[in-house]
């Protein structure tokens, strides 16, 4: 196939655009085809659009034969890779000023163009989203009783929890934000106010920062925990706004490597040939587990280490972290309490405390799933329940859906720059 190179910014001044939308893809074509369009459908010269493709076949092209002639695009179908050299392959090919990363299945909100420039004028490193909107393709809910009551069937639809603060948190502390996600197991870093390149703005500098130090822009088994953590230790200038830049997508194929490893027989590291292949190295106080938690936490771990931050790796929540691992995936309490064990050994504490820490952490999450379980069956009878637009059939239905719906209820992101709080 003949690959395809973003010709528009190729000017006679060296200019380059002002933001990469960069999508890494893989075998999820008919999707990534979609996510292509709805980048392309922005109204502005300002922005290239990036596309790593690493599937087994090259079939994403010809889907894209029309949008190829859009001077904006850059395609580029290269394998073999793991997921975590196709972004960095991604990234590397990007030259706009900043860069926002999303997933082959997810969308973009066009008012992104409008906050890379105002990131740009306040000299923003990054610029950090709380999304408060979901898309599911046709066909990716599940039949449940659940589902069925909330009319969660097979059509395609955009999930918005209203209100939104609409409103900007500017000069966050990174340091403080990194010190709590280690205090919490240092899994879930998208509760955090930390920088984020997947879903989020970040400025080319703080990412060649990272690649001068590290010899690449991202790593680990999860590259999104890995780049938040490595771009938050170069000490950025950080924002977080409550509004929807960008649009997370859930599709029938939205299953990562480690997700569906979970539906395997065995979550073992050593048995899953996508570990094997790539021949990492898996931290030693982590759980020897294939599934999220773990390999959020094992990649969060890589990071701090990479870019010199041992001190926070020492604070890390042992006790909190298998917690996570046994509440995601009941039934591997043997290998969690193994994996605790070894890393209170490795990092001199007290296993018995370790032990009792555990088991409090456990039941606080037992319950605290209990009472989200009675919070959700009261959205259903209460008058504020997070509002659905149904009937969108791709991703970039669902983004004019988003549009109309932030136009109906006077929501812009020129609004929430008038409401700026200090981090």
């Amino acid at each position: 196939m003949t690959n395809i190179e973003a010709t528009g910014f190729a000017k006679a001044d060296g200019s380059r655009p002002l933001l990469s939308i960069v999508i890494p893809t893989c075998n999820r074509q008919v999707y990534a085809a979609s996510a292509i369009r709805c980048a392309l459908a922005i109204p502005s010269s300002d922005i290239e659009v990036v596309v790593q493709d690493c599937s087994d076949e090259d079939t994403l092209s010809s889907l894209i034969a029309a949008e190829s002639l859009d001077k904006r695009l850059s395609y580029r179908y290269e394998r073999p890779a793991h997921m975590t050299e196709n972004w960095n392959r991604a990234i590397g090919r990007a030259t706009g000023e900043y860069l926002c990363l999303i997933g082959d299945d997810d969308g973009i909100n066009p008012e992104i163009v409008q906050a890379a420039e105002w990131a740009k004028s306040n000299t923003l490193d990054c610029l950090a989203v709380n999304n408060t909107v979901d898309y599911r393709w046709p066909g990716a809910g599940q039949l449940t009783r659940v589902s069925i009551l909330c009319k969660q069937i097979l059509d395609g639809f955009l999930q918005i929890v209203y209100p939104f603060r609409s409103d900007i948190t500017m000069d966050v502390d990174t340091e403080a934000e990194l010190r709590k996600l280690v205090r919490d197991g240092g899994v879930y870093y998208m509760k955090f106010n930390l920088p984020k390149l997947y879903h989020g703005l970040v400025h080319r500098r703080c990412l060649d920062t990272v690649r001068e130090k590290l010899g690449a822009f991202t790593g680990g088994l999860s590259p999104e925990m890995f780049a938040s953590l490595a771009i938050a230790c170069t000490a950025p200038r950080l924002a977080v706004i409550d509004y929807p830049l960008t649009i997370p997508g859930g599709c029938k194929a939205s299953n990562t490597y480690i997700v569906s490893a979970s539906k395997r027989q065995s979550m073992k590291l050593e048995d899953q040939p996508e570990f094997r292949d790539v021949g990492y190295h898996w931290s030693e106080i982590v759980p020897r587990l294939y599934t999220v938690p773990p390999a959020w936490a094992d990649s969060a771990v890589a990071a701090l280490l990479a870019m010199g931050r041992a001190d926070l790796v020492g604070q890390l929540n042992l006790p909190r972290l298998a917690a996570y691992c046994v509440r995601a995936n009941h039934g591997v309490i043997e290998p969690v309490m193994q994996g605790l064990y070894s890393g209170l050994q490795i990092t001199h504490k007290n296993s018995t405390i370790g032990t009792l820490k555990f088991a409090w952490n456990l039941l606080g999450m037992a319950v605290a799933h209990q009472i989200s379980r009675v919070k959700r069956l009261f959205v259903l009878i209460l008058p504020k329940r997070p509002q659905r637009l149904e009937g969108l059939n791709d991703i970039v239905e669902a983004s004019r859906g988003l549009t109309r719906y932030l136009n109906d209820y006077g929501l812009s992101f020129t609004k929430c720059t008038l409401k700026i709080n200090k981090g």
